[in-house]
C-alpha cells in the first residue's frame, strides 16, 4: 500500500512546487498529546520533595536547628517558597512545630520553628541508608561510565541527588581503596574518581538478584 501511494505521488514530487506543498502538508500534521497522570503525579511529588528538602537543609545549617518564624518568612524568596511559612507547616504538621522562645535573654518571646522528633528520626535513618549504600552507588556509577572514571567535579555536582555527604571525596574515596581511587591532579576539572576493581555483584540488577534467589 505504501509503495503504491509513493508511485502515485511520483509525478507530483518531481515538480518543485508540488514538492514544497507536500512537505508543508506533512509539517502541519498535528500530534495529539495524551496526559500521563502517573507521570504528572511523580513530577509533582518530586517538586514537593525538593521544596521540603530545601527547607529542612535550612534548619540543619542553623545552630540548635531552630529559626525564628519571622526570619523564615524573610527567607521565602531564597528558598523558593511560593506560599506563607504557616501554610507550608500546616500542609504536613508531622514535620515541624511552632513554639515560643526568646532570641536573646530578657527579650520578649517570639514564634520559632523547629523540626519535630519524627523528622529528626527520619533524617538519621536516611543518613544510615545512604551511608550503607554510598560505596555501591559510587562503584556502580563508575562501572556504568565509558572509561570507568568520572570527573570529581561532576560527582560533587550531583552529591545531593545521590545522598553523598559534603566531604565524601575526602572521606569516602580513601576509605575504600579496593573499589575506587582519586586520580589526576589538583585543580578544578583536573581530578577524577576511577574504578579500581570490577565487582560482579555490583553489576547485577535487582531483577537478576531476585531471579537468583528464586
Amino acid at each position: 500500500m505504501l509503495f503504491k501511494t509513493l508511485k502515485n505521488l511520483k509525478p507530483y514530487l518531481s515538480k518543485p512546487t508540488y514538492s514544497l506543498h507536500f512537505t508543508a502538508s506533512i509539517s502541519s500534521l498535528k500530534v495529539i498529546l495524551r496526559k500521563d497522570c502517573k507521570l504528572d503525579e511523580a513530577i509533582e511529588s518530586s517538586e514537593q520533595w525538593r521544596l521540603c528538602a530545601r527547607v529542612v537543609k535550612e534548619f540543619l545549617n542553623e545552630p540548635g536547628q531552630a529559626i525564628p518564624f519571622h526570619y523564615l518568612e524573610k527567607r521565602r524568596e531564597r528558598l523558593r517558597l511560593n506560599f506563607f511559612v504557616k501554610t507550608f507547616i500546616d500542609r504536613d504538621p508531622s514535620l515541624f512545630e511552632i513554639y515560643l522562645d526568646r532570641i536573646k535573654p530578657k527579650t520578649e518571646p517570639v514564634l520559632f520553628v523547629r523540626p519535630l522528633n519524627r523528622l529528626n528520626e527520619f533524617l538519621e535513618f536516611e543518613k544510615e541508608v545512604y551511608s550503607n549504600h554510598e560505596t555501591l552507588i559510587v562503584a556502580k556509577l563508575l562501572m556504568m561510565s565509558k572509561y570507568k572514571a568520572i570527573s570529581a567535579d561532576k560527582l560533587i555536582h550531583v552529591k545531593r541527588e545521590f545522598g553523598f555527604p559534603n566531604n565524601f571525596m575526602i572521606d569516602l574515596v580513601p576509605k575504600y581503596p579496593n573499589y575506587f581511587r582519586l586520580g589526576g591532579s589538583l585543580g578544578e576539572g583536573k581530578s577524577f574518581n576511577e574504578l579500581v576493581d570490577w565487582n560482579p555483584q555490583f553489576a547485577k540488577s535487582v531483577i537478576e538478584k531476585r531471579a537468583e534467589e528464586e
